[in-house]
């Protein structure tokens, strides 16, 4: 559906450069994807970078707004090729001259906050979608990604943090406290699909009477295996249930691999990319998201804004979003024991799944409006 954008403006229309390293469709690209087309909707001038070719670019396309990729960007660290996409970056701020440059995720803040102070850009700004330093990595890359990320912040004129906890975990770093500022994602209302047009989408061959459904890379940082260990845990139990699992990634082939060998097969369903993912939640009657770390967990508020009954795990902004018995449950992160009980609750007492995805929603709606993230954000340009 059509999402009216509120009339918050900048002074005087501006040139804005958004740079983002990947092209699929997360938070971080629904946020960049939500910013660049309410700056155009107020008739600034908009131009977003990316990495490879994704649902985002193919987007921003059919929304009007210029998309320049830059192929060779990508997460992981190659020398040469960044080097050559430093160089790509610099060329296209220097084309498009913008009065204000937009860094989004952790190697393209870099990027920006050091190409925009070489070329004197006016504005330069960062949003942490998370730090790289809360991933399973060791302690001296650790240290090193924890520098970067300190240039970075320290290069930008303001950072925005998309939780508390995120601003929490770089209140060691001296000197930019005072230009940090935390600035929560906001959802539009989103139409849905009928039930069962959903589940016969997802998963036709799934016979399950009730579904318990998450919507995430398949990345190990989102903690599947654990949920998958501990749904294995709860069917004996409830045979009615099954589990199905929207995204891909990497670790395919280790989750198919998990779920043959924890005899889930057939029970736990590896839907895929989806087209319109929270167009499909309807077809959920518990939502989980058992990330091992995460800056706020966006799909948790799409999961609110459907009304969703929700588990997450206490790890960064999740526990701003569901307080533990109120807006939903929240456990600690790699614990499938505690994981599994927190969906036997909510399979045994369906009157609080229906308060709390009631809480859920309604929070949601109050808190994390886009209205307020577009207000607090241009006011940073």
């Amino acid at each position: 559906m059509e999402v009216a954008h509120p009339t918050t403006s900048l002074p005087s229309p501006k040139r804005i450069l958004y740079v983002i390293t990947k092209s699929n469709w997360g938070g971080a690209q629904r946020y960049v994807y939500d910013l660049a087309t309410a700056a155009k909707a107020r008739g600034h001038q908009v131009r977003v970078v990316s990495g490879r070719e994704g649902e985002l670019t193919d987007r921003l396309r059919e929304a009007g707004i210029a998309v320049s990729p830059i192929p060779s960007m990508q997460r992981n660290v190659r020398l040469a090729s960044d080097l050559k996409v430093f160089r790509e970056l610099l060329a296209i701020i220097k084309e498009f001259a913008p009065d204000v440059v937009h860094g989004n995720s952790s190697k393209a803040g870099a990027f920006v906050a050091l190409a925009g102070r070489v070329r004197g850009v006016r504005r330069v700004v960062f949003t942490a979608h998370g730090w790289a330093f809360n991933e399973g990595r060791p302690r001296w890359q650790k240290m090193i990604i924890g520098f970067v990320h300190y240039v970075t912040v320290l290069l930008s004129h303001a950072t925005i943090c998309n939780s508390e906890a995120t601003k929490r975990d770089i209140r060691w770093m001296p000197f930019v406290q005072k230009k940090v500022a935390v600035v929560h994602h906001g959802v539009h209302p989103f139409s849905v699909l009928s039930p069962q047009e959903a589940r016969a989408a997802l998963a036709p061959t799934l016979s399950a009477r009730t579904w318990i459904g998450v919507i995430a890379e398949l990345h190990p940082i989102k903690g599947l295996d654990v949920l998958i260990q501990a749904v294995e845990h709860v069917l004996p139990d409830y045979p009615e249930v099954g589990l199905v699992i929207i995204g891909e990634g990497e670790e395919r082939g280790y989750l198919e691999h998990l779920i043959k060998v924890e005899g889930v097969t057939g029970r736990v369903i590896l839907a895929g990319h989806v087209q319109n993912a929270p167009g499909h939640l309807s077809a959920f009657d518990l939502f989980v998201l058992p990330s091992r770390s995460e800056s706020l967990g966006y799909v948790l508020l799409e999961a609110g804004m459907a009304s969703l009954p929700a588990v997450g795990t206490r790890v960064g902004g999740i526990p701003e979003i569901l307080e533990d018995g109120v807006s939903g449950l929240v456990v600690p992160p790699n614990d499938g024991p505690a994981l599994a009980a927190a969906i036997e609750r909510l399979l045994k007492e369906s009157g609080l799944r229906q308060t709390l995805g009631a809480a859920l929603h309604q929070k949601v709606l109050k808190k994390f409006n886009p209205e307020l993230m577009l207000e607090a954000t241009f006011a940073l340009y």
